[in-house]
C-alpha cells in the first residue's frame, strides 16, 4: 500500500455550471457587440451612402408635439426639372431612375394640391418640395402632407 505522503493530487474540474455560464455570457457578449457594431454601421457609413439622415427622420419629428399646432397650408403649385437646390430642408417624396417616374409622383401630388420640385442628382430624379430656410418651415410642409395623406415622404437637408 501506499502512503497518504505518496499520494497525487488530483484537480477538481470546474462545475458543468460554471463552464455553461461562462460561455452563455461570452455568447450574449459578442451577440451585443454584433448588434452595437450593426448599428453603427447602418447609421454611419449605410445611410448616408443611401442618403438617409437619422437626424432628419419622420420618427423623430413624431414624437414633437409642437410641430402639430404649426401646420399651415400652401397651396402654390410650381414645378421645375433638373435644377439645383438651394441650401436648406425639403421634403422627399421620393427618388427615380426615370424623369418619366418622378413627373407621374409629382403629378398625384401636384393633384393634391402640393407643391413639388423635380431635381436630378447623377442618375437618379428626385421628387421635393420647394427648399425651405429652416427646418420648422420643413416640419410645417411635413405636416401640412400629412394632412393630406401623403405617405412616404422625408425630410432632406440639402447644403
Amino acid at each position: 500500500m501506499m502512503s497518504p505522503a505518496g499520494r497525487r493530487k488530483v484537480r477538481k474540474r470546474k462545475a458543468q455550471a460554471e463552464n455553461s455560464r461562462v460561455k452563455l455570457t461570452a455568447f450574449a457578449g459578442i451577440m451585443l457587440l454584433a448588434v452595437f457594431l450593426g448599428f453603427l454601421t447602418a447609421r454611419f457609413v449605410i445611410g448616408p451612402v443611401i442618403g438617409y439622415n437619422a437626424d432628419e427622420s419622420e420618427i423623430k419629428i413624431a414624437q414633437d408635439s409642437d410641430t402639430e399646432n404649426k401646420a399651415e397650408e400652401d397651396d402654390t403649385l410650381t414645378e421645375e426639372a433638373n435644377t439645383t437646390p438651394a441650401e436648406g430642408f425639403a421634403l422627399q417624396f421620393g427618388a427615380f431612375s426615370t424623369e418619366e417616374a418622378a413627373r407621374a409622383l409629382s403629378d398625384e401630388l401636384k393633384s393634391k394640391g402640393i407643391e413639388t420640385e423635380i431635381i436630378e442628382a447623377g442618375d437618379i430624379f428626385k421628387v421635393i418640395s420647394p427648399v425651405a430656410e429652416d427646418r420648422d418651415e420643413a416640419l410645417k410642409a411635413l405636416e401640412n402632407a400629412k394632412e393630406k395623406e401623403v405617405t412616404d415622404v422625408f425630410i432632406a437637408s440639402f447644403q
